[in-house]
């Protein structure tokens, strides 16, 4: 008898201790709002009253999409986040914890938030320099809305409201008709009509008040639908007076120090030529562009905004070496994915690990953030197939019409509050060095280009390493 009793003793002390194991962790700053998965035998109860910590859950959702360009095959991958839905399927939680929480684990159900005893600011005071381009008119050809309109800008405030979330710090503005041709399903058109600026005045605003910003990139006076070259004396005629008025117009409303011209993928001698047009017209307006070559290579042009493709042969270390040194002049340099490279990226065929790895790479390589082209450049229907044209499924957008984010979005933007984590812990003395420069060896990217990047070992380290208790 007394052997059974102990028996049954010793059965319900491992019941206890394999029931106190079923349990997951999310670690979080206090004042961070963090996305992670929900393991299948998780139960979620809710934050102890007063612990400053709140939480809401949601399914990821199937989407369709072509695994190559223009293939009628279809496959589906786990992507759309669905808040508050109790559907079946994977879930996901987003945990945000109150800047003046308690340091401390609490238990939510089976879910313990762990909050570190550090401050993570508001996204709007991050210093990385995120910039997703943004695309008014795919939201107003989904939402059935003439363009800025009440209906439209009512259809886009969701989905700017989450990119601001990510610490977003630019606005897209377009200054002439189809400055990328016509490469999307929807076209791009100018925001500004010789003078009569009430439409970009209106749009900067609605940007600003979404929490984007505060810079507005202005594309672009040296657009693809120029071919080639730039007639400097084509330029002269069309832009002239009209830069200098709207010059004058932005510095009305205190936005000229924010204000960029902005370029994409043109040769040094176009770039040359447009800088030069612009110093001669607006004198002190900044520049930026996004390009496949050293900034060096743009001989005498002071590039203010400067951001690199990730590729091994474009990520040299003299590149390294002279964003170090632009650093030190005020400049910005970032990197940036897009149809290329295959890996890292925030495609949906994107492995576990590769969107965070994007996020968080700027800090461990020395840069100030992460470009992509499209945030929101929607196919014709998203929620049944995420396929376009020549490119990737998820190529051209990393959010969906009502303002839902895609996984890809909510772990590229966990990836960039650890790079901000990184900055933090640097400039209040509290880089642990050695262990960091372990890490950078995970953010080779000549490892991430071929693959041989561990990336969800190397989300873990990094993770461990900035969420220290």
């Amino acid at each position: 008898m007394m052997k059974a009793k102990t028996a049954v003793s010793a059965f319900a002390a491992m019941f206890a201790l394999c029931a106190s194991a079923r349990t997951f962790d999310v670690v979080a700053w206090r004042g961070e709002t963090v996305a992670a998965r929900v393991p299948d035998f998780a139960e979620l109860g809710p934050a102890p009253d007063g612990s400053g910590v709140a939480f809401r859950t949601g399914v990821l959702k199937l989407i369709k999409y072509a695994p190559k360009p223009h293939s009628l095959q279809r496959v589906e991958a786990y992507d759309l986040v669905e808040w508050g839905s109790s559907d079946c399927g994977p879930r996901v939680v987003e945990v945000s914890v109150a800047a003046d929480a308690k340091p401390g684990v609490y238990a939510c159900g089976m879910m313990n938030v762990c909050v570190v005893d550090r401050v993570l600011p508001p996204p709007k005071e991050w210093k990385y320099y995120l910039d997703l381009w943004q695309h008014p008119w795919a939201t107003a050809r989904i939402a059935g809305a003439k363009p800025f309109s009440k209906k439209h800008y009512e259809a886009m405030k969701p989905v700017y409201e989450l990119l601001a979330t990510a610490g977003q710090k630019t606005i897209t503005v377009p200054i002439v008709d189809l400055p990328w041709d016509h490469q999307c399903a929807d076209a791009y058109h100018s925001m500004i009509d010789d003078e009569d600026y009430k439409l970009f005045d209106e749009y900067v605003s609605f940007c600003l008040d979404c929490g984007i910003g505060p810079d507005i990139s202005c594309y672009s006076l040296c657009p693809w639908t120029l071919g080639k070259t730039i007639d400097e004396n084509e330029l002269e005629r069309l832009w002239g007076e009209k830069l200098e008025r709207f010059v004058a117009h932005v510095k009305a409303k205190g936005w000229f120090s924010n204000t960029i011209m902005a370029m994409d993928e043109r040769a040094p001698e176009d770039v040359a030529k447009v800088v030069a047009f612009v110093q001669r017209h607006a004198p002190g307006m900044r520049i930026s562009m996004a390009g496949n070559r050293k900034p060096s290579d743009f001989k005498g042009i002071s590039i203010d905004v400067y951001s690199q493709v990730l590729r091994t042969k474009c990520l040299t270390p003299e590149f390294f070496s002279e964003a170090a040194d632009r650093a030190k002049n005020g400049f910005v340099t970032t990197y940036y994915v897009c149809c290329s490279p295959r890996k890292p990226n925030t495609f949906l065929e994107s492995g576990p690990g590769e969107a965070f790895w994007c996020g968080a790479a700027p800090a461990f390589l020395g840069l100030d953030g992460f470009l992509r082209w499209a945030w929101n450049s929607w196919p014709q229907d998203p929620y049944s197939d995420a396929s376009y044209g020549n490119w990737l499924a998820g190529d051209t957008f990393l959010c969906y019409p009502k303002g839902e984010p895609s996984w890809r979005f909510l772990e590229l933007r966990n990836g960039i509050a650890a790079a901000e984590k990184v900055r933090i812990l640097r400039e209040t003395g509290a880089l642990d060095m050695a262990a960091f420069k372990k890490l950078v060896k995970g953010y080779d990217v000549k490892a991430a280009n071929d693959g041989t990047c561990d990336y969800v070992a190397q989300r873990k380290a990094t993770l461990d390493f900035v969420n220290q208790r």
